[in-house]
């Protein structure tokens, strides 16, 4: 299983590359009328810049922002800030923010990448309708006031892949962070899953991956392999943490220590007092 970078979507590309916010022939102020112009197979590079609006992508193309730190779509409060119901759909290098309802919604057939974006203050981060091999990795979802990633399960024919892979991706300060109600899809990808600011287990053998599955609230689905630490293009440990198991095993070693050193001393203390009387 393959997933693409900016560099494979340029090689890749079957059809013409429009480009948004630029200056010159040939580029746009929405992107909406490059989508509405666009055919399956183009490339659409958004130049950084603040663009409000509220898209849908309903043809098999590439949306690719200059820098996801630089790059914003800005709903206007109104529903999602982009709705996805085609194939074959890449979407990458954006800060994706004020949906009323989500910042990503996916209705799509199937075959869609999301990665490498912010999606940031929406009601719901990535909404999730079809799961039919979708892939969201390495995006930091935050600040969303209901779900950072909610996974509806749908139904579509039988012979067609059920699924849905998610890794690499950090939830954080999200209302709640997750919430998957099939039963087929990866919460990780090569022993490796998300970063989950509400995790809370322990890292004993110091690989950067916890020692206990994240469970993913609303079915069977679990990340067997949570991140210690928000993902950065490494899995790095985390320097600091309370084991509380340990904490508490030494607390009660060191009180009957204290008991068994100190019962010699009152014992001798207490007959020489006597003594003295």
């Amino acid at each position: 299983m393959g997933f693409i970078t900016n560099f494979q979507i340029y090689e890749r590309a079957s059809g013409k590359i429009l480009y948004i916010g630029g200056s010159g022939e040939g580029n746009y102020s929405i992107i909406q009328n490059a989508i509405n112009i666009s055919s399956d197979g183009d490339v659409i590079f958004v130049y950084s810049g603040v663009y409000y609006e509220n898209i849908e992508v309903n043809k098999s193309i590439t949306l690719v922002g200059e820098n996801k730190d630089t790059t914003s779509i800005t709903g206007k409060n109104l529903q999602n800030v982009i709705t996805i119901n085609a194939p074959w759909v890449n979407l990458t290098g954006f800060t994706i923010q004020n949906g009323l309802v989500s910042g990503i919604r996916i209705e799509s057939p199937g075959n869609c990448n999301i990665y490498q974006n912010i999606i940031y203050s929406n009601g719901i981060g990535i909404y999730v309708i079809s799961s039919n091999n979708i892939k969201i990795y390495n995006n930091t979802i935050s600040n969303n006031s209901v779900i950072g990633i909610n996974i509806t399960q749908s139904e579509i024919p039988s012979y067609l892949p059920s699924y849905t892979i998610i890794f690499h991706n950090n939830f954080i300060d999200n209302k709640q962070n997750v919430y998957d109600s099939g039963i087929s899809n990866n919460w990780s990808y090569q022993n490796q899953g998300n970063y989950y600011d509400d995790y809370s287990g322990l890292d004993k053998n110091n690989d950067g991956i916890g020692d206990t599955s994240y469970i993913i609230p609303g079915g069977e689905s679990k990340d067997n392999y949570p991140l210690m630490m928000p993902y950065d293009g490494t899995i790095r440990l985390k320097e600091f943490y309370v084991d509380y198991e340990s904490v508490y095993t030494m607390l009660i070693v060191g009180i009957i220590v204290a008991i068994l050193f100190l019962l010699p001393i009152a014992y001798i203390w207490y007959k020489k007092t006597r003594h003295l009387k």
